[in-house]
């Protein structure tokens, strides 16, 4: 392991990233605004993208391929994989919703309804906050809104996300897949999920995911990204190309918002997508892939 090659990387990803954290923070641009949702998306967003182009071509003079962009060793069709994992999420994380919250009544994790008075409810109380008198009524079924929601994930959602994630993959599952790869599959996805997960800090701690917890939303972000780094470089493994991560990742920002719709009364660090609810469902679907396709996971 070339411990100065990470350790360069990782001060320009998380220097680039918080100090553009920082400075919108001091010059008191509110998080969530226009220009605070433009700077994380080009410049925190592709920090690690940068961090990976200089360390990798401009210190160490070695290919930008390696990253996971030789082109020639892509597997295109096994791209196709990627949706139905996006499904498999999204329908996991519905299913950990009913069994904790529905039937064990476990109130942290809130509950899933399908029923519309409800979905109405919550969609005035979303446009009361963003400045708007009234809601229109959904005109459709709260089951088919779900349904429409993941599918867009799936088929749409890396596409429309995937120039934004790719600057974070690049130095995920780009850099340091490549990088701590010798330490094995499990290993070395708990280091680069903890890697990531605590790379958002400055923005969890400024509102982003957890809200109502921003300080114990540092750590539930950890959990987070140590669930999803497993199902991301699996990607990754499948495809031969960071490409089909930064899709994955794409699919999951999109479909978030979609599945959370008929979620209620839920604690936003446990019955969140991005809290324990989601991190349980996505640890399901990485043990079965992990059980069910040694041969992927060996090849690492």
């Amino acid at each position: 392991m070339n411990l100065r090659k990470i350790v360069l990387f990782l001060l320009f990803a998380f220097g680039i990233s918080w100090l553009s954290a920082a400075i919108l923070y001091f010059m008191g641009v509110p998080y969530g605004s226009t220009v605070s949702v433009a700077v994380v998306a080009i410049v925190y967003m592709g920090a690690p993208a940068i961090a990976a182009l200089v360390v990798q071509k401009g210190i160490y003079k070695e290919p930008i391929k390696n990253l996971g962009l030789d082109f020639k060793q892509i597997k295109w069709k096994q791209m196709l994989w990627l949706p139905l994992i996006q499904v498999l999420i999204c329908l996991f994380f519905v299913g950990v919703i009913f069994v904790f919250g529905n039937k064990l009544e476990i109130e942290s994790f809130g509950f899933y309804s399908f029923e519309k008075l409800l979905l109405n409810q919550k969609m005035q109380e979303i446009m009361i906050k963003m400045g708007a008198a009234k809601s229109p009524e959904i005109p459709i079924s709260p089951a088919a809104l779900l349904i429409i929601s993941i599918s867009f994930s799936a088929v749409l959602g890396g596409i429309i996300n995937g120039l934004f994630t790719l600057g974070e993959e690049l130095g995920w599952r780009g850099f340091l897949f490549n990088e701590m790869r010798f330490l094995g599959f499990i290993k070395s996805n708990l280091i680069i999920g903890t890697i990531w997960g605590f790379w958002h800090a400055p923005i969890i701690l400024q509102g982003h995911n957890y809200p109502e917890h921003p300080v114990a939303g540092v750590f539930m972000m950890v959990v987070f990204c140590i669930s999803l780094a497993f199902l991301m470089s699996y990607a990754r493994i499948k495809t031969k190309t960071v490409i089909a991560p930064a899709l994955l990742h794409g699919m999951v920002n999109a479909g978030a918002g979609g599945v959370m719709l008929l979620c209620y009364n839920y604690n936003d660090l446990i019955g969140n997508i991005a809290g324990l609810a989601g991190a349980i469902a996505i640890s399901i679907l990485a043990i079965l892939i992990m059980i069910f396709d040694k041969k992927t996971i060996a090849s690492y």
